[in-house]
């Protein structure tokens, strides 16, 4: 209770301010890689320096379409950019519909703001439902860096959904974390992959990550052989190879996890001794990490190579108990069998 207490009345006062005056200007760009798409890029300096460690992942990234669908909102600290952002590209009385790839914090931290003032609605998988509408207080440093947690409404999304010149289909790939989604567009075969992709080798993950659903997830979205793909922090892909190659980059490296975990996991030892010997690393960062990388070390291990680890061991296992039943029953019918047998004789 104390130290509640005590982050509020240090936190309280910092929040405040830069709700009122940003600590770091932001950076807004926009661009139209292709017809009836708008690309909304806003940043500030202390993400984008964070982010030269983990891939140049340095702003959110919000996809206007057909100026009336927006594709995620970007981070709270936001919200006074993409406020005047959208007024200036003259949309505030057209934006009609909010789509949230996923509900982490910097994809759906200005939903209540599209749903004040442009009365739109908001969608989402069904999965994310909870996390957007009944939200839990962030750790410290996703406060610090995204902003404050703001709550709004949001409804499941069908199967597709329509604008003026466009229709996606609603692809579920979770993985990244429960209840994501892409959306793609059959005929000129874009992508709007969400955080499906983001980095192919970026190798902490929060808790809520599921490496044997994220390679399910790459499969299927590989199986349909998109010819564009628009990444939720800025990456854009042209080219039908181009995107397979890069999406085959993150399967690959997701599959050399699985693959090392089932090779290593098979005696007794701590998930932190598991981890160093599937990433075999041993840099400095390493080191201070105990093997589960720089994130972990800034996030209080809220982001680590563990959580990956955790999601393959229980692939692992539910596999091998599996076989087991499988193994037990037929046991039993053999048994019977041989027993139908001796009272027919």
């Amino acid at each position: 209770m104390i130290g509640k207490w005590l982050r509020f009345l240090l936190w309280q006062p910092y929040a405040l301010f830069c709700r009122r005056f940003p600590l770091w200007p932001f950076r807004v760009t926009v661009t139209q890689p292709v017809e009836y798409v708008t690309c909304i890029q806003i940043d500030n300096l202390l993400t984008r320096l964070l982010s030269r460690f983990s891939g140049g992942y340095d702003y959110a990234v919000c996809y206007l379409v057909d100026g009336s669908l927006l594709i995620d909102t970007g981070f709270p600290w936001a919200r006074r950019s993409l406020k005047q952002t959208l007024i200036e590209l003259g949309v505030m009385d057209s934006i009609t519909t909010v789509v949230n790839t996923h509900y982490h914090e910097d994809h759906t931290g200005n939903n209540d703001l599209l749903v004040e003032l442009c009365k739109a609605q908001v969608l989402v998988h069904p999965d994310a439902i909870p996390e957007i509408r009944f939200p839990v207080e962030l750790r410290w440093y996703r406060s610090f860096l995204f902003g404050p947690t703001h709550i709004a409404d949001a409804s499941p999304i069908g199967a597709s959904i329509k604008t003026e010149h466009t229709q996606f289909d609603v692809i579920e790939t979770p993985g990244h974390c429960p209840g994501h989604i892409c959306l793609f567009e059959p005929n000129k075969k874009i992508l709007f992959s969400g955080d499906l992709y983001i980095a192919a080798d970026l190798d902490s993950q929060l808790g809520d990550a599921d490496g044997p659903q994220w390679i399910a997830s790459l499969e299927k979205v590989m199986a349909l052989r998109p010819e564009w793909l628009f990444d939720a922090h800025g990456t854009v892909f042209q080219g039908s190879e181009a995107v397979e190659q890069q999406l085959q980059r993150k399967l690959d490296f997701l599959l050399t996890i699985r693959s090392r975990v089932n090779q290593i996991a098979t005696h007794e030892q701590t998930i932190e001794e598991l981890t160093r010997k599937v990433f075999d690393r041993h840099s400095l960062v390493d080191f201070l990490s105990f093997g589960e990388g720089w994130l972990s070390l800034i996030t209080g291990s809220d982001f680590s190579r563990s959580n990956i680890v955790k999601s393959f061991l229980r692939e692992k296992f539910r596999a091998e108990a599996s076989n087991e039943k499988t193994f037990i029953k037929k046991e039993v019918q053999d048994t019977a069998i041989s027993s139908m047998d001796g009272q027919q004789l």
